[in-house]
């Protein structure tokens, strides 16, 4: 497995790599890889000739609030995993080789990523597009691989490679949880076992909305105040949102109708955790 930092020399490989008719997927992380990066790397190896995993802790997707000198960092594990997942290649550039002096041109995805998370976090959305542009665009991939835990991230990013007529396939993965059914996050390292056996109840909950629907309920108001219910029941948890949004364009909904995504977020103390479920109508 090859370690690459300088965009310049990784474009050059690839160049090379599909110029000799080699299929590159591409993952797009933050490092702290746990089994959901894990799942999209196998998924990469198993569709493609080359996989690369990015990884890089983007400054430009955080808020002034938000955790970015803290956010977990482990590379030499992150390439140890990475490898034996079934990378060949570990893009690791600096903020500087990304964001140089000067830099000022940024992707505006548009109505779909000013609700959800890009409400909650202004700008956010904003920093997830220019980043994986810019990945795209160096990288040139065949396919690009997105966990479905950060739903609205993944038609975000399906709905600017449309637009923009980008030359790859972005493949949307499952949720990958842990034995409690706690939706995967590198945000886990700041969360104590007991908190993490609270959290147990988003997933469980998630579930019963779903329960819910198949039996007939169709009243978002219903729903969302039995989904409410069972999480604040948790002492320690205390609810951001509770949404629900047409897939994939992430209109909201006022009744169940065709594809929805039902998404929340959690906090635990400082800690956001993001969970959904896409239901058919």
């Amino acid at each position: 497995m090859q370690i690459i930092k300088s965009p310049r020399s990784i474009q050059h490989l690839c160049d090379s790599l599909r110029r000799k008719g080699k299929t590159i997927g591409l993952v797009p992380t933050m490092g702290a890889l746990h089994e959901g990066h894990l799942s999209l790397i196998k998924k990469s190896a198993k569709d493609n000739d080359i996989t690369v995993v990015s990884i890089f802790v983007n400054p430009t997707q955080f808020g002034p609030h938000d955790d970015f000198q803290k956010y977990p960092r482990a590379f030499k594990s992150d390439c140890h995993l990475a490898k034996d997942a079934g990378a060949d290649i570990i893009f690791h550039p600096t903020v500087a080789d990304i964001y140089p002096a000067g830099f000022q041109t940024y992707m505006t995805p548009g109505p779909i990523a000013e609700r959800l998370e890009g409400q909650a976090r202004p700008g956010h959305l904003r920093g997830v597009a220019t980043i994986c542009v810019k990945l795209f665009n160096i990288i040139k991939p065949h396919r690009a691989y997105f966990g479905q835990k950060d739903a609205q991230q993944l038609a975000v990013i399906k709905k600017v490679a449309a637009d923009l007529n980008l030359d790859l396939k972005i493949v949307g993965c499952p949720i990958i949880r842990n034995k409690n059914g706690v939706a995967l996050s590198s945000r886990h390292a700041y969360l104590s076992p007991d908190d993490l056996q609270k959290a147990a109840v988003i997933g469980e909950t998630l579930i019963r909305a779903k329960e819910l629907i198949r039996c007939g309920q169709k009243d978002i108001g219903i729903i969302r105040s039995r989904m409410l219910e069972s999480i604040e029941a948790q002492s320690g948890l205390e609810v951001e949102y509770i949404s629900f949004n047409r897939w994939d364009d992430l209109e909201e909904v006022t009744i169940i109708s065709d594809k929805v995504l039902i998404s929340l977020v959690v906090r635990i103390g400082k800690v956001r955790l993001l969970d959904n479920m896409i239901i058919a109508g």
